[in-house]
């Protein structure tokens, strides 16, 4: 009876061990990255300096592989209507992603007054020898931008195996007509 009573407490020890969540393992950088000196460090806000109220960069360490979230905001206060935001985010000199706030035209909300956010993110997956500027710029319309400019942030996410995949096309084949 004891024996019985031992096991099920075990088993139901076990088992409600195994209903908790793992916790998420770090990215894994591949071994043949990992051989050759790589890694994928967390990007912090020690990696990042702000360089005027209209831009913020950050700094990908040198021997650097692995796939990262890039997210950017801007904030700013209107000061009448027609106020608008524009933000793009920049890997080096290439754009990643870039937008615009919509506040005229078909459904949209007019921003007249008080604050408004505008956010926008991207996905990278990099290997660099060297060190890479990652930027944020943002500029607005008939605002007053926060002086303390635009916020930057990068995410490290796993890996994934798979390197590259799109589709090439299809047909479907038509029955011939009857004759």
């Amino acid at each position: 009876m004891r024996c019985v009573l031992l096991v099920l407490l075990l088993s139901a020890a076990a088992g409600a061990a195994g209903a908790a969540p793992a916790p998420a393992a770090a990215p894994t950088v591949p071994r043949i990255y990992q051989a050759a000196g790589y890694s994928q460090p967390e990007i912090t806000a020690n990696h990042c300096r702000n360089v005027s109220p209209s831009e913020t960069d950050c700094t990908i360490p040198a021997m650097t592989a692995g796939a990262y979230m890039i997210e950017a905001s801007g904030l700013s206060t209107a000061s009448g209507p027609g106020a608008s935001q524009a933000i793009v985010i920049r890997v080096e000199n290439a754009v990643c992603a870039q937008g615009r706030s919509v506040n005229t035209g078909p459904n949209s909300r007019p921003w007249t007054s008080g604050p408004q956010t505008i956010r926008l993110s991207c996905v990278i997956q990099v290997v660099a020898d060297a060190p890479l500027r990652v930027s944020a710029a943002y500029d607005d319309e008939k605002a007053t931008k926060d002086p303390k400019g635009p916020a930057l942030a990068l995410r490290r996410l796993p890996w994934n195996p798979v390197l590259q995949m799109g589709p090439l096309g299809g047909a479907t084949d038509q029955p011939a007509p009857a004759r």
